[in-house]
């Protein structure tokens, strides 16, 4: 027979005490290894950002090897499309692309317009062009882009130029706000635009310094500081504040959008001057406010360049490289990477 247990031999269990510090010290290890994990997300996610920008390095060069020049954003018959339409069959969105017409009163403006803006209404709504998206992004990737057809906001801007706040035409413009850093910049491409919407917008500076100055169609051979050395496209991702309230300036109308106005900016005559996903740089990377001059959701000729990643932005330059931008840039300098003609090195950055 086995022997029974003593009475008087008691089990060994945990105190209060004891659970509650091995709970506390298994709460600051989780605390600790959190932002490790939230970091390698964020990395995650930078990279597919990065990816998709090399995707639309890669799509401007296939359109210019077909092509022989870029795409840029154009009327056509009152609003037309931006430079992101003649890229579609370059980013594996070739069936979206044959299904647009692109004839007719206003085809981009799916708002209202003719017979082709109705049916490129029914074309687009519905799709997302996750090429255009980047997945730090925290805002609604599809929103409605008029008359109810829902359809992607790019994470993503072409780069139009760069604002010299003194030169507008040749003329200073009145009370513009202009930066601490502005003269070392200069540039003669600029006019004023665009006299819709509200006060800031209309104090906006169109430029055709860039890559996509809307209405004009350039090659590689503009782009004499080299294409290493000039951004082509540049993220747009994250909220700016309009009195401390987040708001969404991804333009207005979706993807699709371009422009109203006839001609390049040198001779601009058109009716309302407004130009979508482009922008015209005048701010500093990550400047975050909604009410400075030419800033504006409908408008936004100078809709600064903008990253929910920490630090910068990431940029697409003209060889189709992917590069990281800190948001502590010298403005000038940010600007002449954004000029494809300067003449001046800008070396690292």
């Amino acid at each position: 027979m086995f022997p029974l247990p003593s009475r008087n031999v008691r089990q060994r269990a945990f105190t209060l005490v004891e659970l509650l510090v091995v709970i506390a010290i298994i709460g600051v290890l989780v605390g600790l290894l959190l932002p490790a994990v939230q970091a390698a997300r964020e990395a995650a996610r930078r990279m597919s950002c990065g990816n998709n920008m090399k995707q639309l390095g890669l799509a401007l060069h296939n359109y210019h090897d077909s092509f022989n020049r870029f795409p840029t954003t154009t009327n056509a018959n009152g609003w037309g499309f931006s430079l992101y339409l003649g890229m579609l069959p370059y980013i594996e969105q070739g069936a979206l692309f044959d299904q647009i017409l692109t004839v007719g009163g206003h085809p981009a403006w799916v708002g209202g317009g003719g017979p082709s803006s109705l049916h490129n209404r029914a074309v687009i709504n519905g799709t997302t062009l996750s090429a255009l998206v980047c997945p730090s992004n925290p805002m609604d990737v599809n929103r409605d882009a008029g008359g109810g057809a829902v359809t992607t906001f790019p994470s993503y801007l072409g780069i139009a130029g760069a604002v010299d706040e003194d030169k507008v035409d040749g003329n200073v413009p009145p009370a513009l706000g202009s930066a601490a850093d502005t003269d070392l910049f200069q540039e003669n491409r600029n006019r004023p635009g665009a006299n819709c919407c509200a006060a800031n917008a209309q104090n906006g500076i169109l430029s055709s310094g860039g890559v996509f100055p809307i209405n004009h169609q350039l090659t590689f051979a503009n782009l004499t500081d080299g294409t290493t050395n000039v951004i082509a496209f540049s993220e747009h991702a994250d909220f700016m504040l309009n009195n401390g309230i987040k708001q969404d300036l991804r333009g207005h109308h979706g993807w699709h959008m371009g422009t109203d106005g006839g001609g390049r900016i040198t001779n601009w005559n058109g009716p309302s001057n407004r130009q979508f996903n482009v922008t015209s740089v005048r701010y500093q990377i990550n400047t975050r406010n909604a009410n400075l001059p030419g800033v504006h959701q409908n408008v936004g000729p100078n809709n600064p360049l903008l990253s929910a990643h920490p630090g910068g932005v990431q940029v697409t330059m003209g060889d189709g490289s992917v590069r990281f931008v800190s948001e502590t840039i010298q403005l000038h300098l940010l600007k002449y990477l954004c000029t494809r003609d300067v003449g001046i090195p800008v070396g690292e950055f």
